[in-house]
């Protein structure tokens, strides 16, 4: 199963959405949240801690805050 959303992320003092899919995987979601045009995976852990995988490991890696910013806003998902 799969939906497609934007996420808001507050980055630097502003609000910035970014379309994301969230994609049932086993028992868990894996959130793919497109920065920059480039498509990141987000998912957990085994210490139900998120991390971040890039499909293209060559590109520049989006800004550690602002990939600390999607991970709070994911967080957030998951207390509503």
């Amino acid at each position: 199963m799969e939906m497609s959303f934007d996420l808001p992320v507050m980055y630097k003092g502003e609000e910035r959405t970014y379309p994301t899919r969230a994609v049932l995987y086993g028992y868990a979601y894996r959130f793919y949240v497109l920065v920059d045009g480039a498509e990141l995976l987000f998912e957990k852990d085994d210490e139900q801690q998120f991390r971040v995988l890039q499909e293209n490991p060559s590109a520049t890696p989006p800004d550690a805050a602002l990939l600390s910013a999607i991970v709070h806003s994911l967080e957030q998902l998951s207390h509503t």
